[in-house]
């Protein structure tokens, strides 16, 4: 089953990253070109702006950096070869941040928002723009030059980005859409495994790690929103910068939840020195790291080196943890394999591979519990069947009753306050035995009532000193009734009226501990009957991995130690 999963995912992975890097690839007759120069623009403080490209321009060799920059106007000039004008149906797709003016062979083409001598002229262009071409020149190569500003205030990026793509219009127009179907059947695969995941966690006791899990998946679905923005909508310049931030938010957001829940879900104890470290390094590399891109990339590979090795640190559910390792690993050995490449996509893909096993497999573990917790119901609801037995075993109750005919004749209001108190035990043991927790209070006044009623038969009070804080923990009924009753069966009822129960409640956060002192008895076999069992099974199925329970000898006493992180 193990090797079987790892496989599935793993092939699930690189068959969705195969399929993506196969459609985004370069379309056919489809060439990418860098501007070949670039120059400042002359313009007159009023007037219009150029209605054609003027002559003495100071061109210079295109930088990227330094075109980041530019705010403008300034001019771009692209050579197309020969190459790109074979295709009667030729588009061209211009990707600059700034509005713009093309000139196709000087001839002007439609413009992308206005140009601007100041931010107050400029009408903000789109980031990306398609435009028909006419026809070929027949006399080799094209030229476009291009007019733009970016006057509007902004983020300062590491770089312009400026290109353009010349092709068949088909090619130029499909070509943005392909890849996103595939992404578009991951997102919705993830969509669905978040539903699967919300629908089997409610109702149920939450299992460490869901809120952080559930976190990471909608981080799994806000990617690809934020990432198809620009090439299936497309948006004005200035909105490039925050989209930006958005994606480094979401990677930044993925860096931490991924490693979070990885050591919520396997119990993996990371030192607050080391988490503090974590988050430091993950500042200074959105601090320090030039570029976006660079940026997204170290923090994708910190979270994964990190999600490693807590898997490696882990112990037990190899095979849960073998898959996840597998896929990591994949993603991890991804980044310096694809660059940035892997940014623009398959991380997403790999994301949705990820959190989509990941949800999955919750789930799963959330079936395994529910089965699990119907096995303890049963064994409880056995258990507390025999409690209730005990509770009114025809020795015992024989005893009582005998009692109960001598006091009538010796002491009637004595008798009289024993049917009270035999009355109320069974109401509290009828009444609590349908309920699966009850407050403290509850299980005290059944502990009190029970040794009032031994204690009146044999004309001794026996005490139940209680030592608690503020707050009240809710336990499964009977579990302290099952101890006292044990005290009494193997102790003895005269040395449990020499020896009274004390029992200590503390608190600590959210986990409480409830000790229990009494006489110790001589009983060789004391903690294994029925009692005990029905004590573990009991918290077992009000606490599912969130209780502990140890009894034993100490000196003269025997104490029962109750841990409890589910009472409230």
């Amino acid at each position: 089953m193990h090797i079987a999963r790892t496989l599935t995912a793993f092939v699930v992975l690189l068959a969705a990253v195969a399929a993506w890097l196969s459609a985004a690839g370069p379309p056919p007759q489809t060439v990418f070109l860098p501007p070949a120069a670039m120059a400042p623009a002359t313009v007159a403080a009023s007037g219009h702006m150029p209605a054609s490209t003027p002559d003495g321009l100071d061109w210079r060799p295109l930088d990227q950096r330094v075109l980041a920059g530019w705010r403008g106007p300034y001019w771009l000039r692209w050579d197309v070869p020969a190459t790109a004008a074979d295709a009667p149906d030729r588009a061209l797709r211009l990707s600059l941040r700034a509005a713009s003016q093309p000139y196709w062979n000087g001839r002007p083409l439609a413009a992308n928002g206005v140009v601007g001598r100041t931010a107050a002229e400029e009408r903000p262009g789109r980031v990306d723009v398609l435009r028909v071409l006419p026809p070929a020149s027949g006399t080799g190569g094209d030229t476009l030059v291009v007019l733009a500003s970016s006057q509007r205030p902004g983020w300062r990026l590491h770089s312009a980005d400026a290109f353009i793509a010349v092709g068949p219009v088909a090619s130029l127009y499909g070509h943005p859409v392909a890849p996103w179907l595939i992404a578009a059947l991951a997102t919705g695969a993830l969509a669905a495994s978040c539903l699967y995941f919300l629908a089997a966690q409610r109702g149920r006791p939450r299992v460490p790690g869901a809120r952080l899990l559930l976190a990471l998946g909608l981080v799994g679905l806000a990617l690809p929103v934020i990432e198809a923005w620009r090439p299936l909508f497309g948006y004005p310049y200035p909105w490039h910068a925050p989209r930006l931030l958005a994606l480094q938010a979401l990677h930044l957001a993925g860096a931490v939840l991924l490693p979070a829940y990885l050591a919520r879900r396997f119990a993996v104890a990371v030192p607050v020195g080391v988490r503090l470290a974590y988050l430091a390094t993950l500042v200074a590399v959105i601090a320090f790291v030039p570029g976006f891109d660079g940026r997204g990339a170290a923090l994708l590979l910190l979270s994964l080196l990190s999600a490693t090795a807590l898997l490696l640190r882990a112990r037990g559910e190899p095979d849960e943890r073998g898959p996840i390792l597998t896929l990591v690993l994949a993603g991890a050995l991804a980044i310096p394999l694809l660059g940035g490449a892997f940014l623009d996509g398959p991380y997403f893909l790999f994301l949705a591979v990820l959190m989509g096993f990941l949800l999955l497999r919750h789930a799963a573990q959330l079936r395994t519990l529910d089965q699990h917790n119907a096995q303890l119901r049963e064994e409880r609801a056995r258990l507390s069947l025999q409690l209730l037995q005990r509770g009114i075993q025809p020795h015992w109750l024989m005893n009582t009753l005998t009692c109960l005919q001598e006091l009538i004749e010796q002491a009637p209001m004595r008798a009289s306050r024993l049917v009270e108190s035999l009355a109320e035990q069974f109401d509290r043991l009828r009444e609590s035995s349908t309920r699966q927790t009850v407050p403290l209070e509850e299980e005290l006044a059944l502990c009190r009532n029970h040794l009032d009623i031994v204690g009146q038969a044999m004309d001794r009070h026996i005490r139940f000193e209680v030592d608690a804080g503020p707050g009240t923990p809710w336990l499964p009924p009977g579990v302290l009734h099952a101890q006292v009753e044990n005290a009494l069966t193997h102790a003895g009822a005269v040395a449990c009226a020499q020896h009274p129960f004390r029992l200590r409640v503390q608190r600590d956060g959210q986990r409480w501990t409830l000790d229990l002192r009494s006489a110790r008895g001589s009983a060789p076999h004391r903690g294994h009957g029925t009692g005990t069992r029905y004590i573990e099974a009991s918290l077992a199925a009000a606490c599912p991995g969130g209780w502990r329970f140890v009894q034993g000898a100490e000196g003269d006493e025997w104490y029962g130690r109750m841990e409890l992180t589910c009472a409230s």
